[in-house]
């Protein structure tokens, strides 16, 4: 019964940590994406008054 009770325990807690790491990956993803495009603007605005 208690191997039962840990296997079970075990598998949510593996379901959760994989639910946290998606939403790691998510958010990685985003701020990739939202540095990369302020970094972007940044070089085009100063490229555009400099010359």
């Amino acid at each position: 019964m208690r191997s039962i009770v840990n296997g079970i325990k075990n598998m949510f807690l593996d379901i959760s940590a994989m639910g946290k790491g998606l939403v790691y990956g998510f958010v990685m993803v985003a701020l990739l994406i939202l540095v990369g495009g302020a970094l972007l603007y940044g070089i085009l605005y100063l490229r555009n008054l400099i010359f």
